[in-house]
């Protein structure tokens, strides 16, 4: 057994404060697995974007057609159709980006070490 003196302990005790403290307090668990590897796994905060990417402009094109399908006539018809579904969906795309609501979730990260 060895001898600790009471100024080790807190060395030891404000270098973990320290190194804490920097990293924002990650907590690790470490086990061995069946196959006898040491495994370190730790909870990790991700951004997350909600919301489904190609429903806005989906839906801002056919409205977008529906809408420039209303002008011209023969093949300038054709032309405001298309450009009403680009148009929608160009727009449907910026208002998806400035609605979509980002949050957090937490997932657990492990790799091998030793």
């Amino acid at each position: 057994m060895a001898i600790v003196n009471h100024r080790t302990v807190l060395r030891v005790a404000f270098a973990g404060l320290l190194a804490s403290a920097s990293i924002g307090a990650v907590q690790a668990d470490t086990y061995t697995n069946e196959q006898g590897e040491r495994i370190e796994c730790r909870q990790e905060t991700v951004q997350t974007k909600n919301g489904h990417p190609i429903a806005a402009p989906l839906a801002g094109a056919v409205i977008g057609g529906v809408v420039g399908n209303q002008f011209g006539s023969g093949r300038g018809n054709d032309a405001m159709t298309a450009a009403g579904a680009i148009g929608g969906a160009v727009a449907g795309k910026k208002i998806d980006e400035n609605r979509v609501e980002n949050g957090t979730t937490t997932r657990e990260v492990c790799r091998k070490i030793g």
